[in-house]
């Protein structure tokens, strides 16, 4: 439990997102539930949905403070998901998902023009192509092609659509937490602003 006595300081701040993660449940519940998924992609959509939850909070908070807050919230968080059970996992999936994140922008010219893809199009593509849970995890780069025309009709869509979701609810949850602790709200404060948030299926 955090001390409700202090500020929320970097390690409040590196606790907060995990624990109100934690209590949430299963990420595939909360934002794919209604997708009709094959149970083998299952694990993959649960791994990559937590390590996006957890970027997105990352790049919040880089938004709010800077850099160098993040990366020290990033390192205590890598510390806290070391403890946890599968914590490696998800730990290396995030490096998985920022690597994506820093590459260029892909584009897919067509008829009418340049489209720009989705960036969780390709955060999905990585995840199903890079996660060691997933049915089409390959170990070389030059495998890619050939396996992603062995995909499930839509999966990178139906991953992509999760992603987004997941996205936009930490969005909507810490962006304005984030806003408060700036004012230096107190982390009984903040933990009563994610009680009052939390719904679980």
């Amino acid at each position: 439990m955090l001390n409700s006595k202090i500020n929320v300081g970097i390690y409040g701040l590196a606790v907060l997102p995990i624990d109100y993660l934690s209590r949430l449940g299963d990420p595939f519940e909360q934002t794919c539930k209604e997708q009709d998924v094959d149970p083998a992609y299952r694990d993959v959509f649960t791994t990559g949905i937590r390590a996006y939850q957890l970027v997105t909070y990352l790049k919040l908070v880089r938004e709010q403070y800077g850099r160098g807050v993040a990366n020290q919230i990033s390192s205590y968080q890598h510390r806290l998901l070391e403890k946890e059970s599968g914590g490696d996992i998800i730990s290396y999936t995030i490096r998985l998902i920022k690597d994506v994140l820093d590459s260029d922008t892909v584009a897919v010219d067509t008829e009418i023009g340049s489209i720009d893809i989705p960036i969780e199009m390709n955060v999905a593509l990585s995840l199903l192509l890079g996660v060691a849970s997933s049915p089409h995890c390959v170990s070389h780069p030059d495998q890619r092609n050939a396996e992603i025309g062995s995909m499930d009709l839509d999966i990178d869509w139906l991953l992509s659509h999760c992603l987004t979701r997941a996205r936009d609810d930490m969005k909507k949850v810490f962006a304005p937490l984030l806003a408060c602790v700036d004012s230096g709200v107190h982390i009984d404060f903040a933990q009563a602003w994610l009680n009052d948030r939390l719904v679980v299926n």
